[in-house]
């Protein structure tokens, strides 16, 4: 299938515009106007539902539900999903303050009532024997509020689940541009990827190579305190629950979404029923919209995995306070 025109727009300005925020920037109002075009949104269904790595993609609770839209070595675009909790309720976290280390996101809210989310300022300081960390909020709003923002680089952030079904398309990008990005595609090297980190490390070459941090770290408030946690540790009960019920639910909130834009193409569907790559959980989901039934909302994750098992907005505020007039 051929580009789509806002695609073909952003690698073009990917081409002129070495800068990364400057490219961010310029990229932005395309991104909105990705949201707004129906043809959009029913090519990229239509993409993702025709590829074979999509439909054979095994999903983990580690991920947010998505599409593809685009990647090559310099950016990738994705629609990210964002569901509620069961009762819907306002200002709990979907998980824990985190930064993208070298990577710059710009998100557009495209669809529903978006999260809330928090920005702090880049300067962390952790201590090392304590993990009690200095975080100061830099920024505070709703989707609503602003639909397009940036994330910076090295900087924490942190989503607080929405109210109903969301939908972002984001661009990711690193902060600049290296000699060594096509690497991260190279097939032979992918092969060889834990013991080039390991040598990368060793050589204090991380920030120069744009590699992720050896110890990356996310955030979490505790009695007026943040409280720093490896990010390997927090995220390795979501990355090891995966199976058929995450599959399951995974692609039960992409056609819950697909059917919410209003996405109508029976014959597509039919032929997807068909295609002998289409796992046979998706069959259920598929009849559904063909027979113009609603789809279940999906729910997000209850706890999250600080000891508290839960993070509000209050809790990070507090300690805010906190923190910042000790």
């Amino acid at each position: 299938m051929k580009l789509n025109k806002y695609v073909q727009q952003i690698i073009k300005l990917n081409t002129e515009i070495p800068d990364r925020h400057e490219f961010h920037k310029k990229s932005q109002a395309i991104l909105v106007e990705m949201g707004k075009d129906k043809g959009f949104w029913n090519d990229v269904f239509k993409r993702n539902l025709t590829d074979k790595n999509y439909l054979k993609h095994s999903w983990s609770m580690f991920e947010i539900p998505f599409f593809y839209v685009f990647e090559n070595d310099d950016f990738y675009l994705k629609v990210h999903l964002f569901v509620p909790l069961k009762n819907y309720l306002p200002n709990i976290a979907a998980s824990a303050i985190h930064h993208h280390n070298n990577y710059l996101l710009s998100t557009f809210a495209a669809f529903g009532s978006g999260y809330e989310t928090m920005l702090f300022e880049k300067n962390v300081q952790i201590d090392e024997n304590t993990k009690e960390t200095k975080l100061k909020i830099r920024e505070h709003f709703t989707q609503k509020e602003k639909p397009v923002h940036l994330v910076d680089a090295w900087e924490p952030h942190v989503v607080i689940n929405p109210t109903s079904l969301s939908a972002t398309i984001v661009l990711w990008s690193p902060d600049k541009k290296r000699s060594t990005d096509s690497l991260r595609s190279n097939p032979v090297l992918k092969a060889f990827k834990a013991p080039l980190r390991k040598l990368i490390y060793t050589m204090g070459l991380d920030k120069k190579v744009g590699i992720a941090a050896r110890n990356t770290y996310q955030f979490y408030p505790e009695n007026n305190k943040f409280i720093a946690v490896l990010e390997d540790e927090f995220f390795a009960p979501t990355r090891a629950q995966s199976g058929a019920e995450v599959d399951d639910y995974s692609i039960q909130t992409v056609f819950g979404f697909m059917q919410r834009m209003g996405f109508k193409d029976d014959e597509f569907l039919k032929v997807l029923q068909k295609n002998s790559n289409t796992p046979a959980y998706y069959h259920k989901w598929i009849d559904m919209m063909l027979k113009d039934q609603p789809i279940p909302d999906t729910y997000a994750k209850e706890t999250i995995n600080i000891p508290a098992g839960r993070m509000t907005v209050n809790d990070i505020r507090n300690a805010n306070k906190f923190v910042n007039n000790l």
